[in-house]
């Protein structure tokens, strides 16, 4: 990974028949499956916009049986809306509603739209305003259309209160969200909602109401026959119950997340990393952060660390923006305050990416211990532009000139083994450890030496070393891993 850290289209097929579409585009949007229901819809565009007139008369079947009456015009509406919101085709939604200017819902959809677009530009104020007056004026409505849009509305109120940052508002409108599902039998909107409240809980520290909503996911998802879902969330209770760590890895085998020690020591295939922290980040954070970081790579460091810092208030609890923050104000030859970066970013989560080898090298670099020459070589090692040749040749020469700096080792190892010089990659390696103090560091040398050696117990030795040093998160993680099999492993995030 480097220091700076796609959507495909769903495929479907076209389908003759007019009642199995009918029932295929249904059971995508009652499942909420957005990506399905507008492939299915683009497929079938005409057919769709032939029988929609036809449809929106209540199948005789169903007309007795409230819950899949209204399953049926929530289906009707999450059609209507991707043919007007996704292929520009408004037809559908004026069978439902009529013409624009009288309808209701139609101002109502118009409403929830334009909060939408105020969310897309950070816009959160706006964004409330704009959804707390349209749930006064649609106080007095009644109807199926309520019935989908009340909840929708107090849900994406929810949303704006927590990522604005003011988190305790949102409990409120998703409370009230879920019990408008729970009402109607929306049994996905019920999963969505509860899943809203755990978050906000755990993102507050109330441990105890967080488990609680946790559990009640697992109880509803294994009404719906989704028992992993819902082993993974009563496993999440137990976890948030007792108290989370501020950040550790998770290992993520065949689409199924495990904790470390949880892995099953047979399974096949690609294991992935993540860190996973204690609280989800607010969405302002994520996307200033992003945008620093495009500014970073190309060059333009100090408006890059205005977003990271702007990100960094917009969450006080995420640790991306200070870590970047820390990475920009080293190149920017800032090293004192890169330490207080990278201190702070350890300190919202211990252990995060390379944070612990990168305060290492603040400190370093602060007390006059290290060039600043020698660290840009390593970050063009990490972080720069060039083919494996061309690093490896860079690389021969900063452990030449800076034979004593364990990450150089690390570095001209991998690029080694890229090569397919796995050899010289094992005696970079060895000679990394003994100049490799810093615990991260030192963690993934372990492990790449461990990995590469043919003595079986000296990669013992070292994976358990690794283990118990804990340096490096994901290297740790690893080391569990090889010692149990030997994985085709990647880490991610």
């Amino acid at each position: 990974m480097g220091f700076f850290d796609r959507f495909r289209k769903v495929k479907a097929s076209t389908i003759g028949d007019p009642v199995v579409l009918r029932e295929s585009l249904i059971a995508a949007a009652v499942v909420g499956n957005r990506k399905q229901l507008t492939a299915l819809s683009r497929a079938n565009r005409e057919a769709i916009a032939t029988q929609f007139p036809g449809w929106r008369q209540l199948p005789e079947a169903i007309r007795d049986d409230p819950s899949r009456a209204q399953r049926y015009i929530h289906g009707l509406i999450a059609i209507a809306e991707v043919f007007s919101q996704d292929l520009g085709d408004p037809s559908l939604m004026q069978l439902l509603t009529g013409p624009e200017q009288e309808n209701p819902l139609a101002r109502w959809q118009q409403g929830l739209e334009d909060a939408r677009t105020s969310v897309e530009e950070l816009d959160y104020r706006t964004a409330i305003t704009t959804l707390n007056d349209l749930l006064i004026e649609v106080r007095s409505l009644r109807g199926s259309g309520v019935d989908r849009y009340l909840p929708i509305t107090y849900g994406q109120l929810g949303d704006c209160y927590f990522h604005s940052g003011a988190v305790e508002k949102a409990i409120s409108p998703f409370q009230h969200a879920l019990e408008l599902c729970e009402r109607t039998g929306d049994a996905e909107g019920v999963l969505a909602y509860l899943g809203n409240l755990h978050e906000v809980h755990r993102y507050l520290g109330r441990t105890n109401e967080a488990a609680d909503c946790a559990d009640r996911l697992a109880d509803a998802l294994k009404k719906m026959a989704r028992l992993d879902a819902a082993d993974s969330y009563r496993q999440r209770a137990a976890r948030v119950r007792v108290g989370e760590p501020l950040n550790r890895v998770v290992v993520e085998v065949a689409g199924r997340r495990y904790e470390v020690a949880e892995v099953p020591p047979l399974v096949e295939g690609k294991a992935q990393f993540f860190h996973e922290r204690n609280r989800l980040s607010l969405r302002p954070a994520t996307v200033l952060a992003d945008r620093g970081s495009a500014l970073a790579t190309s060059g333009d460091h100090e408006p890059a660390l205005d977003l990271f810092r702007d990100a960094a208030r917009a969450d006080r609890f995420d640790p991306q923006p200070r870590y970047l923050e820390g990475l920009t104000l080293l190149l920017l030859e800032r090293h004192h305050q890169a330490v207080e970066s990278y201190e702070a970013a350890e300190e919202l989560a211990p252990g995060w990416f390379h944070c612990r080898s990168n305060l290492w090298l603040a400190r370093q670099l602060a007390l006059g211990e290290l060039e600043h020459e020698a660290f840009l070589a390593l970050f063009n090692l990490v972080d720069g532009p060039g083919t494996p040749k061309e690093k490896h040749k860079l690389a021969r020469r900063a452990v030449a000139q800076w034979s004593g700096l364990a990450p150089l080792y690390l570095e001209l190892g991998q690029v080694a083994g890229a090569l397919g010089y796995p050899q010289e990659a094992e005696a970079a390696y060895r000679e990394g450890l003994t100049h490799a103090e810093e615990p991260d560091v030192r963690t993934r040398l372990l492990v790449q030496l461990g990995v590469l050696t043919r003595s079986e117990a000296e990669k013992d030795h070292l994976l358990r070393e690794a283990e118990a040093l804990e340096g490096n998160l994901v290297s740790a993680a690893m080391a569990t891993l090889f010692r149990k099999r030997k994985p085709n492993v990647r880490s991610g995030r």
